[in-house]
């Protein structure tokens, strides 16, 4: 334990600095952007989901540190649990407030990144590996389609982001993403400690934990920046934030986790359900907009039933 505190404080600590420091990067990065002038879906894609990646990244690279089969258990099964949250709670909480419009061109651009994602992901779990080659390719493939979206849509026109609380300024958004990032250092080190030792009190595997509650507190970024973004009717940031967490979690997070760690191991409990949830909520959602079927509200219940049947299996079948 860490300063004494239990396993339950600790993982509620942990979270909770996950999400403020998730919130602060996001809200640091957003003003930013936008004193650049960049336009909302460019700033959701990349700045926000980048920024509420972050939880991801920091457990990750904190497993890879401790070096344990466990801890990388739980940051792997966090990262597969969050991007299927991503998709069936988050994403479907969009469609269901109304937040998910018609698709147009450039959600089916990021629809196939996602998809390419999303076979990398079942591609490592069935190798058992997340190797270093696939880490650098990874990487280098994010750089690149980063490189053509900036260049593509940089001039496209800059919708209102609405009130921040964020002062204006380039030296508090600094701050607020420098503090954020700190943030998330401390929370990940809480989130790990605590995780492992509840999954230990509770008689589950860290595989379990990571895929519910690590995974569903690293995506409360994303939940809480779609909600806001929907609420002010952006939804450029809205969606775009959720597509592009995705990526980066697999293509960031796990490719840079790869990259220093010399490969990451992927444990074989994933391949038995849930890389399969996985490919089939995220191939739904990618093929809905690729053939500009949109995201509606029915879809939106179907998946979010989907994730509590879902998690309630995991549980009982722990």
């Amino acid at each position: 334990m860490i300063g004494g505190l239990s396993d339950e404080v600790l993982l509620i600590l942990g979270l909770l600095l996950l999400v403020i420091g998730g919130e602060l990067v996001v809200q640091g990065s957003v003003k930013i952007a936008n004193l650049l002038g960049m336009p909302s879906f460019l700033v959701g894609f990349t700045l926000v989901a980048i920024g509420t990646s972050l939880p991801e990244l920091g457990v990750v690279l904190n497993a890879i540190n401790r070096g344990d089969a466990e801890s990388v258990d739980l940051a792997v099964g966090g990262v597969i649990g969050s991007n299927i949250a991503n998709v069936m709670m988050v994403l479907a909480i969009a469609m269901i407030i109304g937040a998910a419009s018609q698709p147009d061109r450039r959600l089916r651009e990021d629809a196939f990144t996602l998809l390419g994602a999303t076979f990398l992901v079942s591609l490592s779990v069935t190798l058992g590996e997340f190797p270093v080659w696939m880490g650098v390719a990874s990487v280098a493939s994010m750089v690149v389609y980063y490189a053509y979206i900036f260049r593509s849509r940089s001039g496209e026109d800059q919708e209102d982001e609405g009130a921040s609380w964020i002062p204006d300024g380039y030296i508090a958004s600094i701050i607020s993403f420098v503090l954020g990032l700190s943030l998330v250092k401390f929370g990940s080190d809480y989130l790990l400690e605590g995780g492992q030792g509840l999954a230990t009190s509770l008689g589950v595997s860290e595989t379990v934990i990571g895929l519910t509650l690590v995974a569903f507190g690293t995506s409360l970024p994303e939940l809480a920046v779609t909600i806001t973004a929907s609420l002010r009717g952006v939804q450029g940031v809205a969606v775009g934030n959720i597509l592009g967490s995705n990526v980066a979690n697999v293509m960031a997070v796990l490719g840079i986790g790869s990259i220093i760690g010399g490969g990451l191991e992927i444990s074989d409990s994933f391949s038995s359900l849930d890389v399969w949830v996985l490919v089939g909520s995220s191939g739904l959602v990618g093929i809905s907009i690729i053939f500009g079927r949109g995201m509606s509200r029915s879809m939106g219940i179907v998946l979010l039933v989907g994730y509590i049947a879902y998690v309630a299996r995991l549980f009982l079948s722990a």
